[in-house]
This record gives C-alpha cells, structure tokens and sequence, in this order.
C-alpha cells in the first residue's frame, strides 16, 4: 500500500517594531499587539521588538506579550537597524511590520533584504520596496500615491484600523440600549500625557453629573494618585491597564472620548460617543465620524464645558457602521508568502 506525501509547511515569524510612551502615547504598540492577536490565531509565530519605556513594558506585560526583544529608549537609528537586522537574523524573522511615528520608516536605512515589509504609516514615508502599507487616516489618500509603488498593496481608509480580535460583531449589532443614560465611560487615551481625564472629570463633579462615572487610563499615565483622590467622594471608579476594553465599551451608555485608536473602537461598538482631539493628527478623524453623524465632536482641546455636560446629559445616538475590516490586513499578508 503507497502512503501519502506530507507537505509541512514552514511556520511563518512575524516581527511587530512599534513603542510606547508619554510623548507618543500606546496607541502604535497597542495597535500592533491587537493586530498579533489575528497571526496568532492563523498559526503565525509572533516577536516584538520595542524600545523598554515604562509604558511600553507595562504595555506589554499587562497584555501578556510573548517573545518580547527590548531596546533603550535613546537609542540611535542606526543601531536600531542593526538590532533589528540581529534579530531578523537570530529569528529568521519573514515580516517585519512598522508602525513608528516617532521617525520616518525611510531613516531605516541598511534594513535587512532578506525579509518581506509591511507598516502603518501616517506621513507619506515609506521604502520603495514596501509590501503592504496601512494608513486609517481619512486623508490618507493626500499622503500616499499608490501608482508609485506598483509593488506594493495599499490599504488606505478608516476601515482598515486594527481593532481588538474580540470585538464580536454580532454581539456588537445585538446590543441593548436604555432609553435614559445611566452609566458614563470617560476614556482618553492610554498616556493622556495633558490630562484631559483629569479636567473632565472635574466638569462631571462639580456639574453633579447623575450618572455613574467609570474612568479608565492607561499604561502611560501619570495621574493616577490624583486622579483617585478626586474621585473620593463622587460616584466615580477608577481603573487602569484593563485588558479587555471590549465589555467596558458594551456595558456603558454613553462614553467621553479622545480621538485617537479610542475613537474607532467606541465607534465600531456602537456605543454612543463625545469626542475631544488631544492631538492635532486626531482631528480629520474626529471630524470624518461626526460629519457621519457617528460621535458628537466637541473639538480639538479646547471645549465649551456646557456643550461637553448637555452632550452627557443628552448623549448622540448610537452610531450605525459596519466599516472595518481588520482581518483584511491578516489577508494581505498571507498572499505575499
């Protein structure tokens, strides 16, 4: 009797280069470990590499990364290259995938040849020989020409944010809403570097806001003795580095956000939002979703207090989108291989 021939495939590395810290805020690293999540899942080994802020090894430890290289924070880019170059190496790394925004990806010069590339990238820099570029801006068309890089798969658009493996569309489509709000998510960010968890917070109080208040910050921020202390005496609790922000966003009534990552994903649960841009690139996305009628958009830092209580008070409907996709980028990058 002949036996059938076993192809074995070879396991396919991937190795996520992204940071966090006050400055940059988590948004690159924790896009890039919910987008491990989706490899993970498809049977891919996954390695990070990431410079040893303290945001981001909390970052990391909170989200139980594995396989975790680090690098010091003031590292030079050219030795950045070849730690990752060692690393690639001692690995044999297939996909390295960008999402810096502390430096243009073309100062990465020297980069190893060997393996595939894929990024996010919000500014128009990226090698001539990039596979797959990633940019969720909704201008992300006025940065990228795609006819310049035949080679290369563009994924261009809000849709292509990466949102957490977990966030379950039908429970998000199945989703209850009572008619009069009682509980408040105020979420801004994961380093909230200027504080805007602190300053509305003190509106809500001393507004005497009749909800119940649930304000959750991240691994890089710095108030949190403070921010405890004002919630001392009000309805408020406290949290930080929550794992899994997919029930925290199903459970409230209506959330007070920042226009980062936080943005897309109050908007992908349907829950209903107010955002505040503490950063001017978060702007044109805030913008795009309350021009759809998705958030009530109160401005870029500076907001009228009264606007800010009315819309908790009378929160916007819930938004009405199937836009994302974030499996697509898992897609693409199977087919280069």
């Amino acid at each position: 009797m002949g036996t059938d021939s076993i192809v074995i495939k070879k396991e396919k590395k991937i190795l996520f280069r992204a940071d966090a810290s006050p400055v940059l805020g988590i948004g690159d690293l924790s896009s890039l470990i919910n987008l491990s999540e989706y490899f993970i899942e498809n049977r891919w080994k996954v390695y990070f590499l990431i410079k040893d802020t303290q945001a981001g090894l909390a970052l990391t430890k909170m989200k139980g990364v594995e396989n975790l290289y680090t690098m010091p924070a003031g590292i030079t880019v050219e030795d950045e290259v070849r730690k990752l170059n060692s690393v690639i190496e001692e690995v044999g790394i297939d996909l390295v995938f960008f999402e810096i925004t502390e430096r243009k990806l073309t100062d990465y010069k020297g980069l190893s040849k060997k393996i595939k590339k894929a990024c996010v990238c919000f500014d128009g820099h990226v090698f001539e020989d990039m596979d797959i570029v990633i940019d969720w801006d909704t201008a992300a068309f006025d940065f990228f020409n795609p006819e310049k890089y035949p080679g290369t798969k563009f994924l261009l658009g809000p849709e292509f944010v990466i949102l957490p493996i977990n966030f379950d569309r039908q429970i998000i489509e199945s989703r209850k809403y009572k008619q009069k709000p009682e509980t408040l998510l105020l979420t801004m960010g994961g380093a909230d570097e200027l504080d805007f968890t602190g300053k509305i917070l003190d509106i809500l109080i001393k507004q005497g806001i009749a909800l119940k208040i649930k304000a959750i910050v991240g691994s890089g921020y710095g108030e949190i003795e403070a921010l405890k202390k004002k919630a001392e005496n009000a309805d408020v609790v406290i949290e930080q580095n929550v794992k899994n922000m997919f029930e925290q966003y199903l459970s409230c009534d209506v959330a007070i956000g920042a226009g980062g990552l936080t943005a897309s994903e109050l908007v992908a649960t349907k829950t209903p939002a107010i955002l505040i841009a503490t950063h001017k690139h978060q702007q044109a996305r805030c913008e795009y979703f309350n021009e759809k009628g998705w958030v009530n958009y109160l401005g870029y830092r500076d907001f009228d207090e009264d606007e800010l209580v009315n819309s908790v008070i009378n929160p916007p409907d819930a938004p009405d989108t199937n836009i994302f996709n974030t499996a697509r980028i898992l897609d693409e990058c199977n087919k280069i291989f």
